[in-house]
């Protein structure tokens, strides 16, 4: 019997973690191989190194997963989310799509939009949604999306001369004293300094709390520099 095939929409932010129970728990109990997906805006596209950076965040994700004996696939496209989804999904022939939502109501749906939505009433294939606004995440959840936030800082200080290789490392054993994981960081360093593109994350309430919590002189200095 063929394996089963999942597709996993992630939107570059935290609340990609809220999907990694519901991933691994598919993965492990029904054999299934799981296709990460991003899809970045036609404008967005636009902006230097987008591909790139959008490119290592899968692959960041890919090897995390692979690290719990997950057959993982990355998969970057860009164009209209909902559309690209629904092609994708065609195209690897998936048995089911596992994707998280804001789980918005009223106006603020009116308004935003919901790609969820528009991808259920398209796609042929179950669509599972993981609710932001109802999901549990655990302190292990909540510590590997903080590790790959973290290694990010730490590849862009790299990248920008402000960092050698060696305190680089330094500075991963010492987030991995505070708590940090381990094999999230050095995953996630080590794909960005494959491509060679830098980190990008768009939640910025968690880098703010994230940087607070573990870095908080880089704060400072933005503040001085933000002041100036």
């Amino acid at each position: 019997m063929p394996a089963l095939k999942v597709l996993a929409p992630l939107d570059h932010s935290s609340r990609d973690r809220i999907l990694m129970p519901q991933l691994l728990k598919t993965a492990h109990g029904a054999g299934a191989t799981i296709h990460l997906l991003h899809v970045v805006p036609k404008l967005r596209s636009l902006t230097p190194h987008a591909i790139r950076s959008a490119e290592s965040y899968v692959d960041a994700f890919e090897a995390q997963l692979k690290a719990q004996r997950v057959d993982a696939h990355a998969i970057v496209r860009k164009g209209d989310p909902a559309t690209e989804i629904v092609k994708v999904a065609a195209e690897y022939a998936v048995d089911s799509i596992v994707m998280g939502t804001r789980g918005r109501r009223g106006m603020d749906k009116l308004l935003l939009g919901s790609v969820a939505e528009e991808v259920m009433s398209q796609c042929g294939c179950p669509v599972t949604l993981v609710n932001e606004a109802t999901a549990h995440s655990t302190v292990d959840e909540k510590v590997w999306t903080q590790s790959s936030y973290m290694a990010g800082v730490i590849w862009n200080k790299v990248a920008h001369g402000l960092y050698t290789e060696d305190e680089a490392h330094i500075e991963m054993q010492r987030l991995e004293a505070l708590g940090l994981d381990h094999d999230v960081l050095l995953a996630t360093y080590t794909s960005l300094q494959r491509s060679g593109a830098p980190a990008d994350w768009m939640d910025l309430d968690f880098q703010l709390e994230t940087l607070e919590e573990f870095m908080p002189d880089a704060l400072r200095v933005r503040g001085k520099m933000s002041a100036a």
